[in-house]
């Protein structure tokens, strides 16, 4: 017998226009969790039940999204960059936590390590196709018409997600055309680096902790994304200025305001995907 899916429900996030940068933002912090991975989260959970016990490697909100869903059926593995009040978040939802390697890349190998051994489902990216929890977005912002939509990226699941839903939407003569997908990442991502030394100072991994979860591998990285004809890679050095963002925004992830701050490079009607809040202490 299949299990109803609880309350409160996920998705149909709002849209908001905002002055300064001259975009709409899709409040995608608006799910249940507090993040859109809340999105990935439930489709694998009405996928694979939610009688079953699940595992995932995180740096923080994917954690956090399937602890609060799953309780004390979740495991989850997070790299050392991690912060203290997002490890503390997923416990307190009664998730295990294991904090495993300097990179994303450590906590994702033995992710799948456990999974083999104790036969829970592992929904890391990589392992499945979270990108599918997303597809709806492109649906509920297809009215909108975009020029552009700006995503805060680092395994580029969510960016894939979007851009592929767009796709859908033009082959079902939804829209005619799609908007431009730009994934918003830091200058030592694998598909940019950036920087010269190919890495970043260590304040800035802490404070971009969220989309700082590659490493060197890479392996996780959808990058299929750039398969699309209507995608393109972003990023920018000037994080200093980027994290100056936060006096105006004060309430959202480091994250999100890169993708801000690359937005303001670009002429036309704008989205930016507010994907998380700053988790509070």
């Amino acid at each position: 017998m299949k299990e109803k899916e609880p309350s409160p429900k996920v998705g149909l996030t709002p849209v908001v226009y905002d002055d300064f940068l001259k975009c709409f933002l899709k409040l995608e912090y608006n799910n249940p969790s507090g993040s859109h991975k809340d999105r990935e989260t439930f489709y694998f959970i009405n996928k694979f039940g939610w009688e079953k016990e699940y595992i995932v490697a995180s740096s923080g909100n994917a954690g956090i999204s399937l602890a609060y869903w799953m309780r004390e059926k979740a495991v989850v593995l997070v790299p050392e960059v991690t912060p203290k009040k997002k490890i503390e978040a997923i416990k307190k939802f009664g998730a295990q936590v294991i904090v495993k390697g300097r990179y994303f890349y450590d906590s994702y190998k033995l992710a799948s390590e456990i999974a083999q051994k104790r036969g829970f489902i592992n929904i890391s990216p990589g392992f499945v196709e979270r990108w599918r929890g997303d597809v709806a977005i492109s649906y509920e912002l297809k009215e909108l018409k975009p020029e552009y939509i700006f995503i805060p990226s680092a395994d580029l699941a969510l960016a894939y997600g979007i851009a592929y839903g767009f796709r859908e939407t033009v082959n079902k003569d939804l829209i005619k055309k799609p908007p431009t997908v730009v994934a918003c990442v830091l200058p030592n991502h694998p598909l940019v680096k950036l920087c010269e030394d190919k890495d970043i100072d260590n304040h800035y991994k802490q404070a971009f902790n969220s989309i700082y979860t590659h490493g060197k591998e890479g392996k996780n990285i959808e990058k299929g994304f750039q398969d699309f004809s209507f995608t393109k890679v972003e990023s920018a050095t000037e994080l200093n200025s980027v994290l100056q963002l936060g006096k105006k925004y004060p309430r959202y992830d480091p994250a999100v305001l890169i993708a801000m701050f690359i937005s303001r490079r670009f002429k036309g009607k704008k989205v930016v995907i507010v994907t998380g809040t700053k988790r509070q202490d």
